[in-house]
């Protein structure tokens, strides 16, 4: 890494409370609690909403930095890809909604709306689904379960409406 990239990957590992990282679980480990902790949706209504507004997205910058640094460690020594990935989608449709990543995952990343109770899930490949009157206990669950992807499988993806986006 050059040193503009090293102060940014120290920068980053900084807000997930970390010296360094070496492992995709390491960072997931670290990312987790404090997107729970600080997601805007738990703080809704409060004085320190703005507060964790700025947290939850400085923790995903965070999160979205080191992920994708740790990918080009990897990829840098395997053989180098034949194709490049599809361009990423920044983002949900619904602009208020924080996007909060779980990889490992088939599922690359969440976002729950709780004015709308709608939740956004993010597949590889980037398909959007929107699963409308999702209750924010569900969403709760989904961050707290060992697999996003077996929990939608099984706890939302047959029991809720959804379009794709």
């Amino acid at each position: 890494m050059s040193a503009p990239s090293e102060s940014r990957f120290s920068a980053h590992c900084t807000v997930l409370g970390l010296r360094t990282v070496r492992t995709i679980d390491e960072l997931n480990a670290a990312y987790r609690p404090l997107i729970r902790q600080w997601h805007p949706d738990r703080h809704h209504g409060q004085a320190d909403h703005a507060i964790a507004l700025v947290r939850a997205t400085a923790i995903n910058e965070a999160y979205a930095f080191l992920s994708a640094a740790l990918a080009n460690q990897r990829t840098a020594r395997l053989v180098a890809p034949r194709r490049s990935p599809p361009a990423a989608h920044d983002g949900f449709p619904d602009a208020s909604v924080l996007e909060i990543f779980v990889k490992p995952s088939s599922i690359i990343s969440v976002g729950y709306n709780s004015a709308t109770a709608d939740l956004f899930v993010k597949y590889i490949g980037y398909r959007i689904y929107r699963y409308i009157g999702v209750p924010l206990s569900v969403f709760e669950a989904l961050m707290m379960a060992s697999s996003a992807a077996v929990f939608v499988r099984e706890q939302i993806g047959q029991q809720y409406k959804y379009e794709v986006l």
